[in-house]
Parts: structure tokens; sequence; C-alpha cells
């Protein structure tokens, strides 16, 4: 409904339907809003996740959740566990070897 006309001027003119005719008024610039609107999704409530409500059906899916969250991460920490132990044995054969070409260096100065 509103169009801006470019003009070279402090106050640009804005086109309006008043009764069926077009009115041009100059609207000084800080009128205008220049600021970014910005969207609220749902401003009045939640969106109705499961957790939100407090029947037998969400606690027994909040349980399931949960159930499969803590396998989950036992699962990961089970795998972490593994992979130091490798990192650990690792550790451990590069100070033997270390070790051992120390020796091999002392007995060639002596």
């Amino acid at each position: 409904m509103f169009r801006s006309l470019a003009f070279h001027s402090r106050f640009p003119l804005r086109a309006s339907i008043i009764y069926g005719g077009i009115s041009y008024r100059p609207i000084p610039l800080n009128v205008m809003s220049l600021k970014p609107r910005y969207f609220v999704p749902n401003p009045y409530g939640s969106d109705g996740h499961i957790r939100d409500s407090e029947g037998a059906f969400s606690k027994k899916e909040k349980a399931i959740e949960d159930q499969w969250i803590r396998a989950h991460d036992s699962e990961k920490l089970k795998k972490l566990r593994d992979e130091l132990a490798k990192q650990k044995k690792k550790l451990e054969e590069l100070e033997d070897d270390i070790e051992d070409l120390e020796e091999d260096l002392n007995k060639k100065q002596k």
C-alpha cells in the first residue's frame, strides 16, 4: 500500500491510498522505522514438547529417553577408556624404546 519515492530531499514522499485516491505527503526520516524487525516464534506459550506436559505418557517417554541417554553415554565412556588404554600401552612402548636408545648411546660413548 505504501511506496517511498526516491527524491533528493531530506523528507522522502510516501504514497498512501486515501479514500480511493493517492496522497503524497512528506515524512521526516526519523519517523520512518529504520531498525530491523525481529521474529518471535511464540511469545505466549510453549511449543508443546513432551517434557512440558505432566501425564503418565510423558513420564514414560522421559524415562525411555533418559535410559537411552545413559546407555549412549556409557557406550561412549567405554570407547574412550579403551582408547586411553591403547594410548597408555603405546606410551609405555615408546618410553621403553627411549630407554633402550639411551642405553645404547651411553655404551657407545664409553
